[in-house]
């Protein structure tokens, strides 16, 4: 495995600001590099598999990306990474951690939102993440795309998730959530699942 936490990260604060904030007055500064490595850590590197997810870095690294990879960088790829990393950003931008502990922004012509609030908040941009990462999952897997991309490997578990489930929420891989529940009917409220 090689170093590829040398390389640039795949989308710019800016660009998550442009993609998928309202307010694109937003200062990027609240998007720090350590929050995008962490959501393509996170998000990423798992559905790609390494092989995939370093290759990508290297080419967007050194601007060398090649045809195939660049439809799936602009079209796909970070419009799914800039709402993923706007849900891992969500609580900097809500709260600050100061040396008088955590504190809440507030400036003077807004009002905090209520923790239900924030909540439905943080889970309406989960949804509207997955729906962009699962079209982009459904690009690479698409039979047009045979061949285009050697080193992708199609993972049958995208890894642990969680989603909500009749207002409980829910930790397990889309898979596992499947099969060990097929026949409830509730299968059908997990966003990742791809066979239900």
């Amino acid at each position: 495995m090689g170093n590829y936490r040398q390389y640039a990260n795949l989308i710019t604060a800016p660009e998550v600001i442009a993609q998928a904030f309202t307010n694109e007055n937003t200062d990027d500064y609240l998007i720090s590099d350590d929050v995008v490595v962490i959501t393509e850590l996170t998000h990423l590197k798992p559905v790609l598999s390494l092989k995939f997810y370093e290759e990508l870095k290297l080419e967007n690294n050194n601007g060398t990306l090649t045809p195939d990879n660049l439809i799936l960088m602009t079209y796909y790829l970070k419009p799914a990474l800039a709402w993923l990393v706007r849900f891992e950003v969500v609580n900097e931008i809500q709260n600050n951690s100061t040396s008088a502990g955590v504190v809440t922004n507030i400036d003077e012509f807004a009002t905090a939102l209520q923790p239900n609030q924030l909540s439905d908040y943080v889970q309406d941009t989960y949804r509207k993440a997955k729906v962009m990462l699962n079209d982009m999952i459904e690009f690479l897997r698409h039979s047009d795309q045979a061949g285009l991309y050697p080193t992708y490997k199609e993972n049958n578990k995208l890894g642990n998730s969680t989603w909500k489930n009749h207002g409980i929420i829910m930790y397990d891989s889309a898979t596992d959530y499947c099969a060990s529940l097929k026949g409830y009917g509730s299968e059908r409220y997990n966003p990742l699942c791809q066979t239900c």
